[in-house]
């Protein structure tokens, strides 16, 4: 009695301990969840500021931006409906293999039902009396009667089979016509974002040929890239002050620095314009400017967490990772975005589509690595191609 007593009062602090510990996690576990909402409710302020500082009257930039955006949602939407009908043909494969295989599997089903049933009329149904009149031996009789016991049962068996097949094959037969149905109404869905795509493209082609007729001299066009420079300054400074509040990754991943010289490039292509060289007047290129195929996949150079994804006027649809210790990277002029503001992203994930957003004529991706907000050389830190 006293040793039971004992034992009791021993697991007791055990099991305190053990619901200590439960919601000493999940109090951590909600930490990082109210910390994640805080860090998108301050880079959503960030992002409504900036369209709100949009005060430029230039309204043929305004044009452009408008499009663009329309031309990411039409993107978007065309990469979903062919992800879903290339899901779709699959599935409708798979209804119509299943239904050729019931219907054989019926024949074959019918075939051996009327060979039972034939077999039947030929015995004729008095055989099991005149066997039980017969002046056979008990065991032989047993075990005819245990042979027209299992042929009864296979029978049942094949009957009941053939019935739950064709039911089966009903039922495939809905699915299918239900999934062409879909299928038919995603192409024609999509058929109609291609066409709106088409018409968009042509009328970005216009605005860009006014806009090129607008910045007539080589001071307008060197005034404008000052101003896209300034706007993007303005978002590395405001979401540097965003990152400083994240709270780390759970995981632990390798830092930055140990990647130096090794990191993946971000997209498949030639290099236009490097690090440092002329871009007119005063002004150099503060990344790379990768000649891509449009649509090509975007992947993130390590993992880190996204801090901005979102349009800004003259870098397009833009994504902006956070790798921790003052390191980021950037990805401009992309068709579409894969990965949103507080997401974190893995080395080698997709994050977004290459395209020519933000008054490109050719596709490509616009990439900067910074450190401690300050453009550094992406030679130095990517491997080979």
């Amino acid at each position: 009695m006293t040793k039971q007593r004992a034992g009791s009062f021993l697991v007791l602090p055990f099991t305190g301990l053990f619901c200590l510990i439960l919601s000493f996690y999940s109090a951590a576990d909600n930490h990082q969840k109210a910390e994640l909402e805080e860090l998108k409710r301050s880079i959503l302020t960030l992002q409504n500021q900036l369209k709100n500082q949009r005060q430029e009257k230039n309204q043929l930039q305004n044009q452009i931006e408008n499009v663009e955006i329309d031309a990411a949602k039409l993107n978007r939407s065309i990469g979903s409906l062919t992800r879903k009908i290339k899901t779709t043909t699959r599935q409708l494969k798979v209804l119509q293999d299943k239904k050729i295989k019931l219907g054989k599997r019926i024949d074959e089903q019918r075939s051996a039902i009327a060979e039972q049933i034939r077999s039947a009329h030929k015995t004729g149904t008095e055989e099991p009396i005149k066997l039980l009149l017969s002046q056979q031996g008990p065991q032989l009789l047993a075990r005819t009667l245990k042979y027209y016991d299992y042929l009864l049962q296979a029978r049942n068996q094949n009957i009941k089979q053939f019935t739950d097949d064709i039911n089966q094959l009903e039922i495939t037969a809905e699915a299918i016509k239900k999934t062409s149905i879909g299928l038919a109404k995603s192409k024609k869905s999509l058929e109609v974002d291609q066409k709106n795509l088409a018409a968009n493209v042509q009328k970005r082609k216009t605005i860009l040929y006014k806009i090129d007729k607008s910045l007539k001299s080589g001071n307008e066009q060197l005034a404008n890239y000052q101003k896209q420079q300034e706007r993007l300054e303005t978002v590395i400074n405001a979401v540097k002050k965003v990152a400083a509040t994240i709270a780390p990754a759970k995981k632990k991943y390798p830092s930055f620095i140990s990647g130096k010289g090794k990191l993946s490039w971000p997209v498949k292509g030639k290099l236009s314009h490097s690090f440092d060289s002329p871009r007119g007047g005063d002004l150099h290129w503060d990344g790379w400017l990768i000649s891509t195929s449009s649509g090509a996949e975007v992947r993130a150079i390590h993992p880190g967490r996204v801090v901005f994804s979102d349009y800004l006027r003259g870098f397009g649809l833009l994504v902006i990772i956070d790798h921790g210790d003052d390191f980021m990277s950037l990805y401009a002029h992309n068709q579409e975005l894969m990965s949103e503001t507080g997401d974190w992203v893995q080395s080698g994930e997709i994050i977004s589509r290459a395209g020519n957003s933000g008054g490109l004529t050719d596709p490509a991706l616009y990439f900067e690595i910074r450190e401690k907000g300050i453009p550094v050389n992406p030679k130095i830190w990517l491997g080979k191609r």
